[in-house]
């Protein structure tokens, strides 16, 4: 069984090697999905794969994100770079590089856990793309995780120990909802962590999980024919890391797993928060609403990305002659230092604690102090060196913002450059933004009250079962789940045997759904659990069988456009709705369904069930009805009523003042 580490950079690398890692995952500095750890410049990556390889140590580069239509050639040379430096596989999530793997035989493929590898369905999808490893969701039990590992030549990989998501992995739009900061993309900034008040009455962190501790639970795993034991962290220091794989490499060497438990616990220390394994006991409940206790000021909470990057952290010590100077931003850090200078006039001179109150006040690169730490808060200082030190932060503040410049430079070859030819746009997708939705997104229990409604483009239904197939009747498409689990795949495969009957399409939107859908013969179209944001992606599913796609709706108003100018598959495009902004598998218990979640930064959403899972849905939708953009053409406009109360009068309802999502702001 292999220990797989995280790298978030050399250092943390270094530490994961000397500590028994038989394998390591590290990310460049764009296009992973932890871009705000150090991570590697390509330079860097280089010697990091030779450097493992020469411990006997396998390399695994993240590529494991959603790619933009400007990024894709950026992708292709991260591939060749991974080829180059012999990495031996690379994560990914994006269907544009399965469809890039074909010339690169050299690297392996394995789906990332963005991807939502959930069920034994999502594992024989990964076998049918030529997909080597899949790394499978957090929220499986032991019995779901077996279920998937039996599946023929594929392997699995399962995490043991680090941070739990309040969210499926890749099913999480909040961050990206609060401020176009998307974990799809990398870019989390962590809203399961802050403080979330309850009907306005404040209830502490009710979405923040427990940490990941599966150490007693390795001979479990092995027995559940899991492949790879892997330890998440990439934002962790490199004490941490090698203390964590030592951990792992002493249990899988057959030491007694409860002689480790003091080790484990330390490992708490830095996040300061409770271990569980109780998903892969299939319980659910009791596992949120813990935040960070600082235990050690050797391991402060802070050394995990902060959870909001329009702050920043400072902190001065001072010494005989000397101010020590750090300030961190986004995971990221800078040091400096400035002589003390002697006050010859104390009328004038500011304190260290006054220069502190005045940051938290006046933003420095349109950034604010979210926390300011003095050794000695009352020293004074001459104004000219009060004046040194905020123009030193604003000189660092503006370094650690300023975009890497660790672009990947390596020449493609000529099959890769022949893969990534732009094809022209679709003929089908005839609709601009601004025209009326032609296509209704409903569900099940709302059909019959608007079937006397539905458009030329008929309505994609979610919720539908085989017995309610019958009475869909025309103009309608059955939706399969975003997630599914192993118990779950039976219903799946008797809807889908029925709409064949019926000649009813459905829509996929997850791989495993896929491959279901693909077996059972019926036409089918992809869906916003298939997110599409570049044309190679949509050219991979429409090559896949997928007579559409549909256009990731966190995309921003640049993005829509290029992509309208190269899809080649028609497309559809929800301009209306209430998205799921997070699908949980965690019980919060019966007195949060439907109560309304509201966070400092103006999210306001309400949990319901759905299915197996507990979705949050924004309580306002967002509409981009009253927009016009001849540039954004589909072939559906697409009103998603799913979460109204009311859906004919939303159905009817002018465009007004609501949120534009990411339309009018960058997508990150």
């Amino acid at each position: 069984m292999e220990l797989l580490a995280p790298a978030g950079d050399p250092a943390c690398l270094e530490a994961a090697l000397e500590a028994g890692a038989d394998a390591v995952y590290l990310g460049l500095e764009s296009l992973n999905a932890r871009r705000r750890a150090a991570n590697f410049r390509p330079d860097e990556f280089a010697r990091a794969a030779a450097a493992a390889h020469a411990k006997g140590a396998r390399v695994y580069l993240t590529l494991n994100i959603d790619i933009t239509e400007r990024e894709l050639g950026e992708a292709a040379r991260t591939l060749e770079l991974a080829r180059s430096a012999k990495a031996d596989a690379v994560l990914v999530r994006d269907p544009a590089l399965l469809a890039l793997a074909p010339a690169f035989p050299e690297l392996e493929f394995h789906l990332s856990t963005q991807a939502c590898a959930a069920s034994s369905a999502d594992i024989r999808a990964a076998a049918r793309l030529g997909v080597k490893r899949a790394v499978l969701a957090r929220e499986l039990s032991l019995a779901e995780i077996a279920a998937a590992s039996a599946v023929a030549g594929v392997q699995t990989e399962v995490f043991v120990q680090g941070a739990l998501c309040f969210s499926v992995s890749g099913r999480c739009l909040v961050s990206s909802w609060a401020g176009g900061r998307s974990g799809n993309r990398g870019a989390c900034t962590s809203p399961c962590r802050v403080p979330w008040t309850i009907e306005a009455e404040p209830a502490g962190t009710p979405l923040s999980m427990k940490d990941l501790a599966a150490w007693g639970r390795v001979k479990g795993l092995q027995r559940a024919g899991v492949s790879a034991l892997k330890i998440e962290g990439r934002l962790k220091r490199p004490d941490w890391v090698r203390r964590a794989v030592s951990v792992y490499r002493r249990v899988l060497s057959g030491e007694d797993p409860k002689s480790l438990a003091g080790e484990v616990d330390r490992l708490a220390d830095v996040a300061g928060r409770e271990h569980t394994d109780a998903y892969l006991e299939g319980e659910r409940g009791g596992m949120t609403g813990i935040w960070g206790r600082k235990k050690s000021e050797a391991a402060p909470a802070a050394v995990e990305a902060s959870v909001d990057e329009s702050v920043y952290e400072l902190q001065i010590d001072v010494e005989a002659n000397t101010l020590l100077c750090s300030c961190s931003w986004a995971g990221k850090s800078a040091r400096w230092s400035q002589p003390k200078t002697k006050v010859v006039r104390q009328a004038k001179a500011v304190s260290v604690a006054r220069i502190l109150r005045t940051l938290c006040e006046e933003p420095v690169q349109g950034l604010r102090l979210g926390r300011g730490r003095a050794s000695d808060p009352e020293l004074l200082l001459p104004p000219r060196a009060a004046n040194a030190l905020r123009d030193r932060l604003s000189v660092e503040l503006r370094l650690l913002r300023k975009k890497p410049e660790g672009k990947v430079t390596i020449a493609l070859p000529a099959r890769v450059k022949e893969l990534l030819a732009k094809a022209g746009p679709s003929p089908e997708n005839r609709l601009c933004l601004g025209e009326a939705p032609d296509r209704m997104r409903l569900e099940a229990v709302q059909l019959a009250g608007m079937r006397s409604r539905l458009p030329a483009g008929g309505a994609v239904v979610e919720g539908l079962t085989a017995g309610g197939a019958a009475a869909a009747g025309p103009g309608v498409i059955a939706a399969l789940p975003s997630v599914f689990f192993e118990a779950d795949i039976a219903g799946l495969k008797d809807l889908l045997a029925e709409c064949r009957k019926l000649g009813l399409a459905v829509e996929v939107n997850s791989l495993g759904g896929w491959l279901l859908a693909k077996e059972a013969g019926v036409a089918m179209e992809g869906g916003p659990g298939l997110p599409v944001l570049n044309s190679l992606a949509a050219r991979q599913l429409a090559g896949m069988g997928l007579r559409s796609v549909t256009f990731s709706m966190e995309a921003d108003r640049g993005q829509l456009e290029e992509l309208s100018q190269s899809c080649s598959a028609p497309a559809s495009l929800a301009v209306y709705g209430r998205p799921p902004l997070m699908s949980t598998r965690a019980e919060l218990g019966p007195a949060a369904s439907g109560r309304l979640f509201a966070d400092r930064r103006g999210v306001r959403m309400r949990p319901r069930r759905e299915g197996g899972l507990t979705v949050f849905r924004p309580s306002e939708p967002f509409d981009w009805r009253g927009l016009r953009n001849p540039a954004i053409r589909v072939r559906h406009l697409v009103a998603d009523l799913v979460g109204s109360a009311a859906p004919s009068a939303d159905w009817e309802s002018r465009p007004g003042q609501a949120a534009l999502f990411n339309y009018d702001r960058s997508l990150y």
